[in-house]
């Protein structure tokens, strides 16, 4: 029997008995369409939700505490470099970012041109290396702004639009100092000033050079140094040199006019360029050096929480959205507070920041900078030794199957998994067992239609046994007739897979719109909750096309066996 009339024989034997092959598929439309429906709708908690939330391949840890009469209680495990290196050369882990938080009092003020008020509150910060959401950060701008529009694309107009992503980074900055104990690690306080030393026995990183005992970052051109700075020739050397500025009265420092905040420069020339400010050593100084505002990102639910609670309480204006935040500026003044006392007037400093992202790694109530700030800030007011101490650390692992046993390995370090992680762990272990549920509740739909399947086959074989009898009498092989079968049942598991995948999607565009109205309510939750992959609808498929095989295979193999002479004879 060729293809072609074997194919023509199951397109007529499908036709002929389409109202048995309609009843037949409804189980494999239920059962695929219920597969496929929680599936995607756990992919897409997992995706959306979870991995943005709590990465799969990244733990959070802290020092591991006990409970004492009830009360946390820090085990004494110092969390400094010594114990990030060790963390670093576990087996499977790839990289390790450090976490600090901010150990003194600040306030911040700002927001005018969003809000309509100036809002102050108490000022909370941490710190975390830039190169663990930088990606991350650029594709957040990409799907608020839009994609990034080179130059080029322009013809002779700049119409390149500003980005914000690539600012997250450390910029540099001067810290004053009374002696070592001011400064953060590595450094030396000289002339008033905390400076990476050099000399013999102590070369300068990569990238920088020694000039007159100090560590400057090399430099081709203006271009290549930090906002603030200048790229001065030393001899035969070009080093960035920050620019030494000047306030005409320090309650200037208070001010939100950039243009007199901006200062003059110590020698003439103008004022500190543009997009930065003069930055005082203290809030009694008129003196200091130009710098940019500190980079800070937000926590998607701070946006949300100010949305539904703050703007509503206090009448103030709502945000449309987090693209409004981006670009804008506020001041942090460190070492006063509302609520416990200021530190002594000449070691209160005040320094710009400004959003350049938002992230859910952020702190929840709070702003979170590039690491390199909180080391200098927390040095500058707790000293170096608060300074060089981490609050937590987040690890990537090669794969996610390597956080089991790193856990295990850090509690030997006296660490242990932070809250989030935690109960990121639990959150995708809930997610693993309800999908395990439904699946083996689509499932089991499906093996009821394959039992059904298996009903319709053995009587449409036994209303066919004359033809296939026939068949066989002239010239059909057993592998002939079982196929002929078998393919009927591939195409109505086909058919059904295709139905149930429609459906599945159909009802989750249902779902979804039904859910939108909660789903607004809830900081941070995405826009649809569902995400059809290729794997969800191979799986769909497979599943339907399986399960009809298997229910056509019993019925296959009793036609095959039919003996055309027993039959015709009957005839």
């Amino acid at each position: 029997m060729t293809v072609s009339a074997g194919l023509s024989l199951v397109r007529r034997n499908i036709t002929r008995s389409r109202r048995h092959f309609l009843f037949s598929s409804v189980g494999l439309v239920v059962g695929t369409a219920t597969l496929a429906f929680f599936l995607a709708l756990s992919t897409g908690i997992r995706d959306k939700v979870l991995n943005c939330l709590y990465p799969v391949n990244q733990a959070e840890f802290q020092v591991e505490t006990v409970s004492v009469f009830g009360l946390g209680m820090e085990v004494p495990v110092r969390l400094d470099d010594a114990a990030l290196k060790a963390l670093a050369g576990l087996p499977g882990v790839r990289n390790v970012y450090p976490k600090q938080r901010s150990m003194f009092q600040a306030k911040l003020w700002g927001g005018q041109e969003v809000i309509g008020h100036q809002a102050r509150v108490e000022a909370f910060f941490d710190g975390i290396g830039p190169d663990l959401i930088r990606d991350e950060l650029r594709q957040t701008e990409r799907e608020v702004l839009g994609p990034e529009i080179q130059a080029g694309d322009c013809g002779e107009r700049a119409c390149r639009r500003p980005t914000y992503w690539d600012s997250f980074r450390d910029l540099g900055g001067v810290v004053a100092c009374n002696s070592d104990r001011d400064c953060p690690g590595g450094r030396t306080c000289l002339h008033g000033l905390c400076r990476r030393t050099c000399g013999k026995g102590s070369p300068c990183a990569q990238g920088t050079e020694c000039i007159g005992a100090v560590c400057a970052a090399s430099c081709e051109g203006e271009g290549s140094c930090n906002p603030g700075e200048t790229c001065a020739s030393v001899g035969k050397s070009h080093v960035c040199r920050r620019l030494a500025c000047r306030l005409d009265n320090p309650r200037v420092q208070f001010s939100a006019d950039w243009v007199a905040l901006r200062g003059k420069l110590v020698g003439g020339g103008g004022a500190c360029p543009e997009g930065t400010y003069c930055a005082i050593d203290n809030i009694l100084g008129r003196e200091g050096f130009c710098e940019a505002p500190i980079p800070v990102i937000l926590s998607p639910f701070l946006l949300e929480i100010y949305n539904r609670v703050a703007a509503t309480a206090l009448g103030l204006r709502r945000l449309s959205g987090l693209e409004v935040m981006l670009g804008v500026r506020s001041a942090v003044l460190f070492g006063e507070s509302y609520f416990v006392a200021d530190e002594a007037v000449d070691r209160r400093v005040v320094r710009r920041s400004r959003v350049v992202g938002f992230s859910p790694k952020a702190m929840t109530f709070g702003v979170t900078m590039p690491i390199a700030y909180v080391e200098r800030a927390n040095a500058m007011l707790r000293g170096r030794d608060a300074a060089s101490e981490y609050t937590g650390v987040i690890v990537e692992t090669d794969r996610n199957e390597d956080i089991p046993s790193l856990v295990e390995d850090a509690r030997i370090l006296g660490l242990t998994l932070a809250p989030s992680s935690e109960e990121g762990r639990k959150a995708a272990n809930v997610l693993l067992i309800l999908t395990l549920v439904f699946a083996m509740v689509s499932l089991v739909i499906l093996g009821i239609s394959a039992i059904n399947i298996t009903h319709t086959f053995l009587m449409l074989v036994t209303e066919r046994r004359t033809e296939i009898a026939v068949y066989r009498a002239v010239g059909a092989t057993l592998l002939e007739i079982r196929t002929l079968v078998l393919v009927e049942a591939a195409w109505l598991g086909l058919v059904g897979g295709v139905l149930g995948l429609a459906s599945s999607w159909a009802v989750s565009r249902v779902a979804n719109e039904l859910a939108s109205g909660v789903l607004a309510r809830v900081p941070g939750s995405p826009d649809d909750l569902f995400v059809f992959s290729p794997l969800v609808f191979g799986v769909g498929m497979g599943c339907a096309v399986l399960f009809s095989l298997v229910g056509a295979y019993v019925p296959a193999r009793t036609a095959a066996r039919t003996d055309p002479a027993t039959v015709l004879s009957q005839g």
